[in-house]
């Protein structure tokens, strides 16, 4: 019988092995941005709570998180000035976010705020309705104005500002866009699946040019 650890090294040589063998091709499959890679590895997903793709992209997005390698920081990015939405209300959701993040609860709440917007079809009209969902699941009022009305919000807010319009000036203005090390945006229009999908994001996580 084999090892475990021997099993674990076969597997994971298999594994490294299929990803390099696939033949990934700049501006088919993957677009290189401006601006230097990020030290660390990571993935970051550009998308809107009031997307439809993005609600039905979000269980990809789970098995990819699930799929990176120990290490890899996976990071949701919300944007606005989607048309015909309130950019307040989205200013509102950005922030509900960064809440959730901060709370350790974005597992249970980013479902509950797609499920709301794209299930329901409930209309957020003031941040007021953004939080009284998370009151609706157990979320302290007080301590989430507390916290939605912290520095720390603020200064997530903002990067997430600068980030959004940084990949707009390059003429990246759709969403979901997944960009991996701040320098390659995986074009998905020329994947055929979830598979392939993981594959070109592990790919380009050890990209070196």
């Amino acid at each position: 019988m084999l090892s475990k650890k021997i099993i674990f090294a076969m597997f994971s040589f298999m594994l490294v092995f299929s990803v390099q063998a696939e033949n990934y091709v700049q501006d088919i499959h993957y677009q290189v941005l401006e601006g230097e890679r990020s030290q660390n590895k990571e993935v970051t997903e550009y998308f809107s709570f009031y997307c439809p793709h993005c609600f039905t992209q979000e269980p990809m997005m789970l098995s990819l998180v699930a799929s990176l390698p120990v290490g890899t920081k996976f990071n949701k990015n919300h944007v606005d000035k989607m048309p015909g939405r309130n950019v307040e209300i989205e200013h509102s959701l950005t922030k509900a976010l960064i809440v959730s993040e901060l709370l350790h609860i974005e597992e249970k709440m980013v479902p509950v705020i797609f499920n709301t917007i794209h299930v329901s079809k409930t209309i957020l009209n003031s941040s007021a309705d953004v939080k009284n969902l998370f009151i609706a699941n157990g979320v302290d009022g007080p301590n989430y104005d507390k916290i939605y009305s912290s520095f720390a919000v603020s200064m997530q807010f903002n990067q997430m500002q600068q980030k959004t319009a940084a990949l707009r000036k390059q003429g990246v203005g759709t969403v979901p866009t997944v960009i991996v090390n701040g320098k390659y945006r995986v074009l998905t229009k020329s994947l055929k699946g979830e598979e392939d999908f993981l594959k070109l994001v592990a790919f380009l996580l050890n990209k070196n040019n």
